[in-house]
């Protein structure tokens, strides 16, 4: 083997053990918390050394910090690479409703951009002034792809509600079952959340009524 062809190897597989344990980080936060997303619990989720890790990642945090913008990177290139046709608001529906289960669980990857939206609230509480203004500023890349695909019918601020409103909509759309088994919950009132609806139907809801401004 080539001496290039040795280091782009051993280069690649430095990168999937980074993003093992960045991944191994998200899922443990979100289903364990954070007592139990111990940098030893994470190591052996992805099969290496504590010694590994801090490798690769001074802290648990920045682990999450990196998954998450990887992340949404993945969903920057997503919005880049949608149909020409398709409307920003037709995005967001089909990234925020992505592996929402039937019965409103939000699916176990911790890549959906609910549960991004669960790591990143996480962060925004136990990190310093540092690491807040990283978090702040970490889905800026997809709401620019989101404002470039709107060609000027939106400004930037409107861009960015949109894209909040649509998380809202879909955390609205889980609180309710989430609450009735003891889950944590987005919302500041999960109580907001309880309808008879299923949550298939409450998305489909918020989601014509965010197209239609709420009957304006």
């Amino acid at each position: 083997m080539a001496v290039n062809d040795a280091l782009s190897h051993r280069e690649q597989k430095k990168e999937e053990t980074r993003r093992a344990l960045a991944r191994a980080s998200a899922e443990l936060l979100l289903s364990e918390g954070s007592d139990g997303m111990t940098v030893a619990a994470v190591a052996e989720r992805a099969g290496v050394s504590t010694r590994t890790f801090h490798n690769y990642f001074p802290r648990r945090e920045d682990a999450l910090l990196f998954f998450i913008e990887e992340t949404i990177d993945e969903l920057r290139q997503q919005v880049e690479d949608a149909p020409e046709d398709e409307h920003p608001l037709d995005i967001m529906q089909r990234l925020v409703t992505d592996r929402v289960d039937d019965d409103g669980t939000v699916s176990d990857d911790p890549g959906t951009l609910l549960n991004l939206r669960s790591i990143a609230d996480h962060l925004s509480y136990i990190t310093g002034p540092g690491d807040k203004e990283r978090v702040m500023h970490i889905a800026d890349g997809l709401l620019d792809a989101l404002h470039q695909r709107a060609r000027g019918t939106m400004s930037r601020q409107a861009s960015a509600l949109m894209m909040v409103s649509c998380l809202t909509a879909g955390a609205i759309a889980v609180e309710s079952r989430a609450a009735e088994k003891g889950s944590d919950c987005m919302v500041m009132f999960p109580s907001w959340a309880s309808t008879d609806q299923s949550p298939a139907e409450v998305l489909d809801e918020g989601f014509s009524l965010l197209r239609t401004g709420f009957g304006r």
